[in-house]
């Protein structure tokens, strides 16, 4: 049985739903909306071999605090209502489908294209962004840093070590994702 929005002519990958329940938790450090400020962010992105934002707000955020993200991954919405894709000087786009609730061969593609690409690109996606951070966690490099948002609470930060991508993978095998190694 295919999530709502999965679409059979491209592979997808389908939350269970216990995943989904655990990933309304965050998988990072939680910033209060009222406290993500530059002091707050600089020793997190300034320590980055990479910095990895996920979501509009999330990447709108960190441009008005003044860092620019090497990889931004948008949709142009936000809490499910369409707006304009953050301003931003990326040097590259790279355009991908991936409907709610899913992840998608061709978005999986688009993550790791991103890795490889010049630096800073964004990774525009027709559908859902949201679960594009699982494949982030699992193949982008330790010392990475990744930020999504939390609904209603703020902002989640991650550094990529060896313990948050065994976890990232663990997920995606149980989405069916083939290995990302």
């Amino acid at each position: 049985m295919r999530a709502s929005g999965c679409i059979d002519s491209l592979r997808s990958y389908i939350l269970p739903a216990d995943l989904r329940r655990r990933l309304k938790r965050p998988l990072g450090r939680l910033i209060r909306s009222q406290d993500v400020t530059r002091e707050n962010l600089s020793s997190d992105i300034l320590s980055s071999v990479l910095t990895v934002t996920v979501g509009d707000a999330t990447t709108e955020n960190l441009l008005s605090l003044g860092f620019t993200p090497d990889v931004e991954i948008v949709d142009s919405r936000e809490m499910r209502r369409d707006r304009d894709p953050p301003a931003s000087k990326y040097r590259g786009i790279i355009r991908t489908s991936n409907p709610a609730g899913c992840l998608t061969d061709e978005a999986l593609q688009a993550v790791s294209e991103a890795l490889r690409s010049e630096k800073p690109v964004r990774i525009l996606v027709e559908g859902e962004e949201d679960l594009m951070a699982l494949p982030v966690l699992a193949l982008y490099p330790n010392d990475t840093t990744v930020l999504y948002g939390q609904p209603k609470q703020g902002l989640v930060v991650l550094h990529i070590d060896e313990n948050i991508r065994g976890v990232a993978r663990s997920f995606l095998r149980k989405m069916g994702v083939p290995s990302l190694d």
